[in-house]
């Protein structure tokens, strides 16, 4: 396994990533595009399940208050912040995806502000676990 400052993918999400920033022109696009092209892609069937994927329950905690919340990395037509359901092409989606649990981000807020986030758990429904 790599170390926790890789990022790695599925060979499915990078080819759906892929097509998804190719048709985009956001700079959220331009960023994630830099983000898959740096990152280690694995095969689907060697995907380790510790890895935010697309689809994965992430659970996070904030490293100041110590909360819990969990969100989904879906697709940027299916997001819904209400529900958690976090776009891939968010701020906070681009730096989850490819992480690894123990890994710590910066989620961004309004006016400049930020919390600091620690991936405490990953579920993934191909793989039927969690990871914490």
């Amino acid at each position: 396994m790599s170390s926790r400052n890789e990022i790695i993918i599925s060979e499915s999400d990078y080819e759906k990533l892929s097509l998804l920033v190719n048709v985009s022109r956001s700079e959220a696009a331009a960023d994630l595009k830099i983000k898959i092209r740096t990152a280690e892609v694995y095969p689907d069937t060697l995907m380790p399940g510790n890895i935010a994927a697309l689809y994965s329950h992430i659970y996070v905690r904030d490293v100041n208050t110590g909360s819990k919340r969990m969100v989904t990395l879906v697709m940027p037509w299916e997001a819904n912040v209400t529900k958690m359901r976090i776009s891939i092409l968010s701020p906070v989606g681009i730096l989850l995806i490819g992480t690894s649990d123990g890994a710590v981000i910066e989620w961004p807020l309004l006016k400049n502000r930020s919390n600091k986030l620690e991936v405490v758990g990953i579920w993934r429904a191909e793989k039927g676990l969690l990871y914490a």
